[in-house]
This record gives C-alpha cells, structure tokens and sequence, in this order.
C-alpha cells in the first residue's frame, strides 16, 4: 500500500442534489489527485466495526473473568479501536482508488460526510473538508424529480408538500453541521456554493485545488471543468434540457420556479430562510 498518508487526505459532503458528485469529478480530473464516490465510509465502516470490537470485548471480559481471573486475562479494546481500524481501512481504500496515478491528493466524497466531518479529522488531523451548499429549493426540485415514484390517483401537489416537509429537518441539520465545522476549523474547511461554481468556475475551482496544495494553472482548471460539462457528462445533452428521472436532470440554477408553487417557496423560506444570507441565494 502506498504511503497515503503522507499525502493531503480531503473529504466532501453536502446535501444529496446539491452538486457533490459534480464537484467531486472535476477534482478527481486533476492531473494529481483521486476523488471517488461514494466511499460510504461512516455507514458501512463504523457500524460493523463498532459491532464486531464490543462482542470481542464481551468475550475477551467473560475469558480473563472466568478461566484466567488469576493472570488477569487478555487486554480488552479500547474505544480508540474502531478509529484505528476504520482508518486503516480508509487508507486502504485511497490507495486502491487512486490506481496507478501520481497523486498528491486523495479524496472521497459521500454527501452525509458532513455528519461525520469532525470524527474524520480526529482521525486525520491533517485532512481537508470541502462543503458545498445549493439554493435548497433547487435541491427539493432536484430530488423531487430524480426520487419520486408517483402512485395512481395521487395528489401531486399535497404529495409535494409532503416531500417537502419531510425534507427540510435533515436540509437544516446539514447546514448547521457544515457551518459549525467551518467556524471551528476555518483553516481545514472551505464551502463552495453550486450557483458560484455554474457562475465562476474558473475562480472557484481554483481556490480549491489550492486549497489542497494542487496545481491551479488555467490549462489544468479549464481541462478539469471541460471534461466534467453537463453536456459531457450526459452524453450530448446541453443544460437547461430537462429529463426527469436522470440522474444528471437539468444542470441549471434556479429551476425549483419550474416544480414549486409560491405556497411551497414561503413552506421553504420559513424552515430555511436563515440560510440565505449567509450563502447569498434570493429568497
């Protein structure tokens, strides 16, 4: 296994629709850095290994209290353990992700590692973590189209609202975690926003690989963006051409004026409006 961890370690995360899998693929295009997704590393590392270490830790405890309670038995697990072992893994899974490219950057991105954005940097106090955040009624039209499974005779507009509402609570309990993180760790943190990067990319993409110490030259920045295009990435599509259930569905900024009623706006803007200045959406 190559010394990864010698190397500058990044995590992503935001909101699912809100452009992480965008953002991931023009890093991953850098001449010198991986970024693949989704590692899924808090779900399925952490449980299991939790799991497995607190049952050898019953049986280590039931041995050293029953047959060898006079040599006091074999040391237990710490809680120190399972971020041992899960980072290892996670090292493992950077390096085998990487192939055979030179990087100097290893990347993963899950948009629920904002959740876990702090148990990763006690893991990697060196790391870096990159939010990005998008106008969250574009996220609601997003996901509305790419999830939705209309049943017969449905009401679709008491259907949408539903959906709505039922979204909200984990949108606001993102926001908060990534802007809780930044303001601890502003030097580990940078949060970029979907509209910025569909407005200035060049700028924007810049400022993040040399967040993680990687060339920023204009051929590099303009290949990276060039190769990760809407229009390329659906095959010949061009943004603002709608197909819904895609995963790539339209690729533009402000399309939730397309899905959601004012009545549904004023739902979103009364759970989520504190977010807007702070981002610099319109309500």
């Amino acid at each position: 296994m190559r010394k990864v961890c010698d190397e500058q370690l990044f995590f992503i995360g935001g909101a699912p629709r809100s452009g992480t899998t965008w953002l991931q693929q023009i890093l991953d295009c850098h001449p010198n850095a991986s970024c693949k997704g989704e590692g899924l590393f808090a779900k399925d590392l952490y449980p299991p290994l939790e799991t497995a270490l607190a049952q050898r830790r019953q049986a280590l405890q039931t041995k050293n209290q029953g047959l060898f309670q006079h040599t006091g038995g074999y040391p237990l697990p710490t809680p120190e353990d399972t971020e041992h072992l899960a980072g290892t893994a996670m090292l493992l899974a950077f390096s085998q992700q990487a192939g055979d490219k030179d990087c100097r950057a290893f990347g993963e991105k899950t948009p629920e590692n904002v959740f876990f954005f702090e148990r990763f940097r006690v893991m990697f106090p060196r790391a870096r973590f990159i939010a990005i955040a998008r106008d969250p009624r574009d996220v609601l039209t997003s996901a509305w189209h790419f999830f939705r499974k209309p049943a017969p005779g449905e009401d679709d507009r008491a259907a949408k609202l539903a959906f709505i509402r039922g979204a909200l609570p984990s949108l606001a309990e993102g926001a908060r975690a990534m802007l809780a993180f930044g303001e601890r760790h502003p030097n580990s943190y940078r949060m970029v926003t979907y509209e910025r990067l569909r407005a200035e990319p060049e700028p924007a993409v810049a400022e993040l690989l040399r967040f993680l110490g990687l060339s920023d030259s204009a051929g590099t920045v303009r290949a990276c963006l060039d190769r990760t295009s809407f229009t390329v990435a659906t095959g010949g599509r061009p943004a603002g051409v709608a197909q819904n259930g895609a995963f790539l569905r339209k690729g533009i900024v402000g399309d939730w004026r397309s899905t959601l009623t004012p009545e549904m706006n004023d739902v979103v803007l009364r759970e989520l409006g504190w977010m807007f200045p702070y981002f610099g959406w319109t309500p």
